[in-house]
This record gives C-alpha cells, sequence and structure tokens, in this order.
C-alpha cells in the first residue's frame, strides 16, 4: 500500500439491481480485478468491508477464492455527529480524567509547518530507540495539499514554555476522520495524546464527521483507544507472499526487536 495509506479501496460501482444482483456483480469486478494484478512477491492490503452498504464484504471472499490470506483487523469508530457532552459522557473515567489533568497543564495549537510534526516525530522515535517505520518523505507535501483541501490538520500539545509534548495528524474525506499519525514526547504521559484525540473529536463534530481510530496495531493501542466510546468495526487486511518472501518475513520477525508494547 502506499506511504500514509491505511486503508484502501477497492473501489468498485456494483451497479444497479437487487442486492443479491450487486453482491453478484460486485464479487464479479473484484475477480476480474484480481486477475488482472501483475506478477508479485508479495501483496498486502487492507481494505474496509463496510463499504457499498456492506457488500465490500464479498471481497474478502473472492480475494480467498483467489487463494490470498484473509484476516481480521480492528478499529474503533466515535460517531462525532453525537453532541459533545453525549461523546464526553460515553469515554471511560479513566480517560476523562487525563485528559482534564493535561488541559490545565497543556494548550492545544493547530501546526501549520508539516516539518515540525516530522522532526517532532523523528526525534520521539530516536529517543525510544525505536526505528522509524513510517516514510515521512512526501508528508510535507501531502500535508500541503490536505490544507488546500481543508482535509487535514496537525494539532499539538504544548506546555507553558511552548514546549511540544504531543502531535497528531487527522485526515478527513467522505464522512469519516481517520486518526493517521501520532507522537508523543518521551517523559509525557498518555493524557496529552488524549486531549488531542478529544479535541480531533470536536472537530469532527463540528464538520459532521465519524472519527475512525484507525486501527488496533497491539494491546497497548487497544486497551487505550477503547477508552474513547467508540464501537469496535473490523477490516480485512489481504496478504499474499512467495516462499522467498515469506522466508525472509520470517526471519525478520524472528531477529527483530519487539516493539509491539510501545505506543506513541
Amino acid at each position: 500500500m502506499p506511504a500514509l495509506t491505511h486503508i484502501l479501496g477497492p473501489a468498485v460501482d456494483a451497479g444497479w439491481g437487487k442486492p443479491q444482483t450487486k453482491l453478484i456483480q460486485r464479487a464479479s469486478i473484484t475477480r476480474a480485478l484480481i486477475d488482472q494484478l501483475p506478477p508479485r512477491s508479495f501483496f498486502y492490503q487492507h481494505i474496509d468491508p463496510s463499504l457499498d452498504d456492506g457488500l465490500a464484504n464479498v471481497d474478502g471472499l473472492v480475494f480467498q477464492e483467489r487463494k490470498f490470506s484473509v484476516g481480521p483487523q480492528y478499529t474503533f469508530e466515535v460517531d462525532c455527529r453525537l453532541e459533545p457532552s453525549t461523546l464526553w459522557s460515553s469515554m471511560s473515567q479513566k480517560t476523562r480524567q487525563p485528559i482534564r489533568r493535561a488541559e490545565e497543564k497543556y494548550t492545544v495549537q493547530d501546526i501549520s509547518d508539516p516539518a515540525t510534526f516530522v522532526t517532532f516525530y523523528l526525534a520521539n522515535l530516536k529517543a525510544r530507540g525505536q526505528r522509524n517505520r513510517v516514510d515521512l518523505a512526501n508528508f510535507p507535501a501531502l500535508f500541503s495539499e490536505c490544507r488546500t483541501r481543508q482535509s487535514g490538520i496537525i494539532l499539538g500539545a504544548f506546555d507553558h514554555d511552548s514546549t511540544p509534548i504531543a502531535m497528531t495528524f487527522v485526515v478527513w474525506g467522505h464522512g469519516t476522520m481517520y486518526y493517521l499519525l501520532s507522537t508523543r514526547a518521551l517523559a509525557a504521559d498518555y493524557g496529552a495524546v488524549s486531549l488531542l484525540l478529544w479535541t480531533a473529536m470536536q472537530e469532527a463534530h463540528k464538520l459532521g464527521l465519524v472519527l475512525d481510530l484507525d486501527g488496533v496495531y497491539s494491546s497497548g493501542t487497544a486497551r487505550f483507544l477503547s477508552g474513547f466510546g467508540g464501537r469496535l468495526k473490523t477490516r480485512l487486511v489481504i496478504r499474499q507472499s512467495q516462499p522467498p518472501y515469506s522466508l525472509l518475513q520470517l526471519a525478520h520477525r524472528y531477529y527483530a526487536r519487539d516493539e509491539t508494547h510501545y505506543f506513541t
């Protein structure tokens, strides 16, 4: 999948007709698209089965039919079209308390310079001894286009002397806001990020959007994100790899440092 893309299609127009007719048509189109894929060592894609009023579930079935592995990935969705008071009361007490404390210590600002985010993001990874797994080379251009289209914002939490504590990048379109990237200083607690997410929820409310918390990748993220009152939603993860690539991936997982307990 392209860099900074956490979910991708497939975009299919199933046409008109009864639900069963559209289901068959969508399956046929998806099957034809898969059969046009070029030779590959590895294929990896996250898809949203809720598209097309749920008909996109059949995409997973067709990929499976074509010998791809299909598995679940979970995310949380918060309906921010509800009143902020309702959203606030839906969050767990353990989430609200750190937000209150963070509101007393930090100010939230809209960051207009993408280089500020990139520098802060990389510095926090370095402080934790982690490798950067996100290609940020095109982030400035991406952010510029988001600003032009009014479809993205960087939110930052700063302490009393303007030191950055945490930053979050959210994007939106087609009725949904996505929590795409987040980072916090090594010494900061989760309260700063929680405050930024609460701010994003309020922005989503103003825009009439649902907030997708964009994927649960570890037990740490599951515990953190579950406190925001969203409903659990399933995505499908599609994979296929040739044996040499699979062996390389297996070796990499065996020798790589385990960083799944981190949540930035």
